[in-house]
């Protein structure tokens, strides 16, 4: 009977211990689960941050990169004495001494920036006329199928990741086009510069800021009906320009960027590994960037702390009863241990992040919802102050400036993002204007908060700019000053000139017979020199109006005005026998008096310098994509190539007046009235045989 009892009494004892035990252990399983539910929380957290901030970094970068690379090309493409060393080298025939001044830029231009390791002028049909370093291997397919829209556009493009079709190495072009001119000029050319990106953007793509074994930056642009990478990838190196995944594959990270998705996403990578990626878009490109971590690495630290809790619970479960106090008091230790070891974690991750952004050349700044400055990163606390924090963001305007007013929307929950420019006066006392994109922050309830603005120091841009419109203005102001005086200084000194001659001449009648030949010969020369400087001056009012004075541009039959300049010649042609021909000549978009003026001026010319044969003079047309090209054709005594700087300049004669007389403008009278119709004239000559004068007309 006592057995029974003390059975029943060891039966209750162990359902006692046994209950005790099991809501022990619930106890504790419940706790774990509870702390593993708050460290995964908390770790997904901070991993997303970090993805976050090094996805917009990378953007950043990009961005700027591209930007920096158009402002290097700019440097040539924009510079109005390269673009008119660019027409001498590709016009017809080239000048060799423009080629050498050329490839002297470019040899200045490969030093200064490193990145483009190959630089090549090409013509608007796709022809390469001259390159750095020479000589290069064939332009690229990609390259030339880029070609024909930069010529169309004239605006610069990148010809993005390509494989070269010899090296079959990956490169970046960019294709710039090149202006002849004044506004509206066609484009003489393209000038290609190719970078290597494996040495000059991939580095900078692959570079993690931090330790860790499988995270890594992608690459992609939609190609099609895939998401291509294109950059070399940590666990595939030849993967650029090579792999691609259909974007059917909806749980890939690269097709999401591809299809537009932005921000944190988890799905399976390239490998079929699942990962967690944040993917954004590179703005003005095609562009998008893929920051991922393999889930297994983000959570890592959490198995290993999911380990350490189940074996602190292996040993409170074998653990007795009577060292449940010490079990708990224990684990409560182990408790603030992973508080304080979780809150130093995120102290290393804020200090990532703030070296992240003090290194960032830009200021970043962040206001409250009263517009008092709270946080400000390196670049900001050295323009404002470290002692800006806390004070009103009113305080470092200059003026009256209407910024508040600009960025009221956005605290009033109307618009997301604000763009605005405003002075600002520096710690230092200076007033610089800075550039502001101000975008809303919300708390972890949804409410508008305050603002994280960026802001760009853009004082010299805008006085660079304001220089460079003076500048224009001024040159402008300057020219039709200088027309303007041409043509009052040739009016006003007709009339003394032919009171002179007048009274030489009734010198010379009224004399004649009564003085000696000596004083004849004098009155002669008078005569002579004041019916030249009368032919000078007329000539000279005739080259100011021909850029300011002519008459609208209308359709006009180039026949017709070539018929009418032969009939105004008709004497001189019959006294020298000259047999003039041509082709069907077309419609053009002209100043019919002038047209028939230049095919006045290069007949006359053709005429007057003839060899012994009578003059032959043909006259064509050629239609091009643009503009149709008239050429004037003759057997005449030609023309030294080492004059050719001289040809179209005002006054410049080739030979003295007893061989061939005239003033030497005509030649530079035509000049202006074709760059007055927005075209370009040349010559082709060989001595002996010929010359053949060309101009070009706009469609």
């Amino acid at each position: 009977m006592g057995g029974r009892h003390t059975d029943r009494m060891r039966w209750s004892t162990t359902a006692l211990f046994s209950l005790g035990f099991a809501c022990l252990a619930i106890a504790v399983a419940a706790a774990g689960y509870l702390y593993y539910s708050n460290q995964a929380a908390s770790l997904r957290t901070v991993i997303h941050n970090e993805l976050g901030g090094i996805g917009q970094l990378k953007v950043d970068q990009l961005s700027t990169w591209r930007k920096e690379r158009v402002a290097d090309g700019s440097t040539l493409s924009q510079n109005p004495v390269f673009a008119s060393l660019v027409e001498r080298v590709l016009g017809t025939p080239s000048d060799p001494q423009a080629e050498r001044d050329l490839l002297s830029w470019l040899a200045v231009f490969a030093t200064a920036h490193a990145e483009w390791d190959h630089i090549r002028l090409l013509d608007p049909s796709g022809a390469t006329r001259l390159s750095y370093p020479s000589p290069l291997p064939p332009l690229s397919s990609a390259v030339a199928q880029c070609l024909p829209t930069v010529v169309e556009s004239g605006e610069a493009a990148f010809v993005d990741f390509y494989r070269c079709d010899v090296c079959q190495a990956v490169h970046l072009t960019l294709a710039l086009p090149i202006r002849g001119h004044g506004a509206g000029s066609p484009v003489l050319g393209v000038l290609a510069l190719r970078i290597d990106p494996s040495v000059h953007l991939y580095p900078l793509v692959t570079r993690w800021p931090m330790p860790s074994g499988s995270a890594e930056t992608l690459l992609v642009r939609r190609d099609g009906d895939d998401a291509l990478f294109l950059n070399p990838l940590r666990f595939d190196p030849g993967a650029a320009l090579t792999l691609r995944i259909p974007l059917s594959s909806g749980d890939v990270p690269a097709v999401m960027a591809a299809l537009g998705g932005t921000g944190l996403v988890e799905g399976e990578d390239y490998r079929g590994v699942r990962v967690l990626a944040d993917v954004r878009a590179v703005p003005d490109s095609p562009w998008f960037v893929v920051a991922r971590m393999d889930l297994a690495e983000v959570y890592a630290p959490l198995r290993e702390r999911l380990w350490q809790t189940a074996v602190m619970v292996g040993l409170a479960l074998v653990g007795t009863s009577a060292s449940l106090a010490y079990v708990i008091k224990h684990r409560e230790a182990k408790l603030s241990e992973a508080r304080v070891a979780a809150a130093e974690a995120l102290r290393a991750l804020a200090a990532r992040h703030e070296a992240i952004l003090d290194s960032v050349p830009d200021i970043i700044m962040e206001v409250d919802d009263d517009k008092t400055y709270t946080w400000m990163n390196r670049p900001g606390r050295d323009f404002f102050g470290d002692d800006a924090i806390g004070r009103p963001a009113s305080d470092y305007f200059v003026g009256n400036q209407e910024t508040y007013s600009t960025v009221q929307p956005l605290f009033d929950g109307a618009h997301n993002l604000v763009y605005v420019e405003s002075w600002q006066r520096r710690q230092d006392g200076e007033e610089r204007l800075l550039a502001w994109r101000c975008r809303q922050l919300r708390d972890s309830s949804g409410h508008l908060s305050g603002a994280l603005s960026s802001a760009r120091d853009i004082t010299d841009l805008r006085r660079a700019e304001g220089a460079k419109e003076r500048l224009t203005l001024d040159l402008r102001r300057s020219n039709e000053e200088l027309e303007q005086f041409a043509y009052v200084a040739s009016h006003d000194l007709q009339e003394p000139l032919r009171m002179v001659l007048s009274y030489v001449q009734l010198l010379a009648q009224r004399y004649e017979g009564q003085l000696d030949d000596k004083a004849q010969k004098y009155i002669a020369y008078a005569v002579d020199g004041a019916a030249r400087m009368q032919q000078l001056i007329e000539d000279l009012l005739l080259y100011s109006r021909a850029g300011t004075h002519g008459g609208p541009l209308t359709p006009t039959d180039s026949a017709a005005a070539l018929a009418t300049a032969v009939e105004n010649l008709t004497k001189r042609i019959e006294e020298e026998k000259a047999i003039i021909t041509h082709d069907d000549l077309p419609i053009v978009r002209a100043d019919a008096s002038q047209l028939v003026q230049v095919f006045q001026n290069l007949v006359s010319n053709a005429v007057k310098f003839h060899g012994d044969a009578p003059p032959r003079i043909h006259v064509s047309a050629e239609e091009k994509a643009r503009e149709w090209v008239l050429s004037v054709r003759d057997n005449g005594i030609g023309i030294d190539p080492k004059y050719g700087d001289r040809v179209f300049a005002i006054f410049q004669r080739l030979h003295t007046r007893e061989e061939y007389p005239g003033t030497g403008i005509g030649l530079a009278v035509c000049q202006r009235i074709v760059e007055r119709h927005g075209g370009r004239m040349g010559f082709e000559s060989e001595p002996s045989k010929g010359s053949t004068f060309y101009f070009g007309i706009p469609k």
